[in-house]
């Protein structure tokens, strides 16, 4: 009887023990997790706002293709306007050739560059008037290497057409350009009611916008960037 009661005592022993390395000793098999994947964001590209540019070899004038064409004679504008976007003597005239404002009472939106080989010195560059005005007083910078100065405003009007913009100069290495904004529009009360939209305060502030900002984008040759007094808007 003693002799059993051993016996059952060791074979538990034993099962206990199997038991116990099986859970606690043998060595378990490792599922392997795949990381789960993360999402990567493909890079934003940043627009090309200044895709081309106008150079003389002296200054360069970036602008956007996708906006405005490039003209180096009159006849290479092809914006039919009463006030057209450049004035007739130019050397590059930058015309908007968009049609984000179609069927409103825009018309013609320009920036027009001109080497004034006239003005031959640094005086005479920055005060000579603007074409037709005879007391405007120009705004007038000092920068390292050049001169600037700004008229403005510039207006335009006629038969319900009208137009507004600026005059800045640039006396740098014994040379002057001239450079011209111009925006156009006609009376929008002067369309029977709903045959157009309106070119909006917002929309004439955009494109103006665009046009300073080429303005403020010229460079000198050597990689300078221009800096003009700000324009008047009225």
């Amino acid at each position: 009887m003693k002799t059993h009661t051993i016996f059952l005592i060791v074979i538990g022993i034993l099962v206990v023990g199997i038991l116990a390395y099986w859970f606690f000793g043998h060595p378990k098999t490792q599922v392997a997790v795949s990381p789960s994947p993360t999402a990567t964001m493909a890079p934003t590209a940043t627009p090309n706002l200044y895709d081309q540019s106008v150079s003389t070899g002296t200054i360069q004038v970036p602008y956007s293709s996708a906006d405005y064409t490039l003209a180096t004679k009159l006849s290479q504008i092809t914006v039919k306007a009463y006030i057209p976007p450049c004035d007739p003597i130019f050397n590059y005239c930058l015309f908007y050739s968009g049609t984000a404002y179609a069927g409103t009472n825009f018309e013609s939106a320009g920036l027009r560059i001109q080497n004034r080989t006239d003005l031959t010195t640094q005086t005479t560059c920055l005060n000579a008037l603007p074409t037709s005005y005879t007391d405007m007083m120009p705004v007038i910078a000092s920068n390292s290497g050049y001169m600037t100065a700004v008229f403005s405003p510039l207006g335009d009007a006629g038969a319900g057409h009208y137009a507004t913009g600026a005059e800045y100069r640039l006396w740098s290495g014994g040379s002057c350009y001239e450079f011209e904004t111009r925006l156009g529009q006609t009376q929008f009360a002067n369309y029977p009611a709903g045959s157009i939209k309106e070119f909006t305060a917002d929309n004439q502030a955009t494109v103006q916008a665009g046009l300073e900002a080429m303005i403020n984008n010229i460079t000198l040759v050597n990689g300078k960037t221009v800096s003009f007094p700000p324009a008047k808007t009225q």
